[in-house]
């Protein structure tokens, strides 16, 4: 069962005979953002104060799952509901029991104490919510991202029964519309238990629809990278003197920090654009680079292991600050508790980029143990 983990990440590319390494890092980018998004910024920049990593980088993985939507799937929607089963639903389940057995051990050790390991939160509440063992919180946008997928395919199947021609455009907009729907549940409190995973699924809609409707225009995106770039920042530029600073979403609880509806999508959509060029214009120098592409590759385990990784880290400063007079002003309680708790020697924001690259690192490697220990007992006659 282990090996579903394996073959899975967010990258939907079925052809290793037909790349799109523009794309590879995109995934690469989008991965570690969220990586530093966790981890209060990551000590660096990267124009997060034009394009606040919570502004996009959830919905860039949803607008590329979009993109790489395959037409052909309509014609045999079985496979595609059990592939995306297979690939989404059983990893997500079975990395929840790993953190359920590595959460019930650190409750050993005061840790989490809150934290309950039960048939809900074993089954129900990766659904709802997606929080139920903190440590591998990143796992919060498989349920939804995946519902999109069969609603997409169904409305589409369903189009295809009754000869009804899907014009993506309108298609788009009607997803939109769903979208802003989801923003005003939101607004008006309804974003908890079953609703937070409507609200979910509708912010998703909208990119997903237009990674589908990209793709179709693709070739229309050839303007010029000055006037490209000019555009964007103006755009952003003229928000953050309206509202005061560029606005960012929290998708994971459907808190949208707004009541204009619009908004969201808006920022998310600049964010998109703004990456995908550079990851375009990134292409032929660092494409098929053997780094981003293995961090391409391993998005999913990197999303669900990196928080792991975090406490680590955490871990080390905090063996440092107990037996030497390394680390002063480490706060244990803080450690114990806090899913995000990160040590700044000093307080200085720079020491976050060993957890970045911890955190991919050690995703990528607990992954590939895992792969060796059960190929190995697999193979064992």
């Amino acid at each position: 069962m282990w090996l579903s983990i394996h073959n899975m990440s967010l990258n939907t590319e079925n052809s290793s005979n037909n790349v799109k390494y523009e794309f590879k890092i995109l995934y690469a980018l989008g991965i570690i953002f969220i990586v530093m998004g966790h981890c209060h910024g990551g000590g660096v920049s990267f124009f997060n104060e034009f394009f606040p990593f919570y502004s996009f980088h959830v919905a860039l993985f949803v607008f590329t799952s979009g993109y790489f939507y395959k037409k052909e799937n309509e014609l045999r929607i079985k496979n595609f509901i059990l592939s995306k089963t297979k690939k989404l639903i059983v990893p997500l389940y079975l990395w929840n029991i790993f953190y359920a057995i590595v959460i019930q051990i650190l409750k050993n050790f005061d840790f989490f104490p809150s934290i309950k390991v039960n048939i809900e939160t074993l089954l129900v509440e990766p659904i709802i919510n997606g929080h139920q063992f903190l440590l591998n919180l990143g796992g919060w946008f498989v349920i939804p991202l995946y519902i999109v997928h069969i609603i997409n395919i169904l409305a589409r199947t369903i189009c295809f029964k009754f000869n009804i021609k899907v014009n993506e455009f309108i298609y788009f907009v009607i997803c939109l519309f769903l979208g802003f729907a989801g923003i005003l549940l939101s607004s008006k409190g309804f974003n908890k238990e079953w609703f937070l995973l409507l609200d979910r699924i509708l912010y998703f809609l909208p990119f997903y629809s237009l990674g589908i409707l990209y793709k179709k225009y693709e070739k229309y995106d050839n303007l010029n990278n000055l006037l490209y770039f000019g555009l964007i920042f103006f755009i952003s530029l003229i928000i953050i003197y309206k509202i005061g600073y560029m606005p960012y979403v929290t998708p994971s609880w459907a808190k949208f920090h707004t009541n204009n509806v619009f908004q969201p999508f808006f920022i998310g959509f600049i964010g998109i654009s703004f990456w995908l060029r550079i990851s375009k214009i990134l292409c032929p120098a660092i494409g098929k680079s053997k780094y981003i592409n293995i961090i391409a590759d391993n998005t999913y385990t990197i999303m669900i292991n990196h928080l792991l990784a975090f406490k680590i880290v955490d871990t080390v400063f905090f063996l440092l600050h107990k037996y030497t007079n390394i680390c002063a002003g480490f706060r244990v309680s803080y450690y114990k508790l806090a899913w995000n708790y990160c040590y700044l020697p000093h307080g200085k924001t720079q020491f976050l980029i060993i957890y970045v690259i911890f955190g991919i690192i050690f995703s990528i490697f607990l992954k590939k143990f895992i792969l060796k220990i059960t190929t190995y007992f697999t193979t064992i006659k």
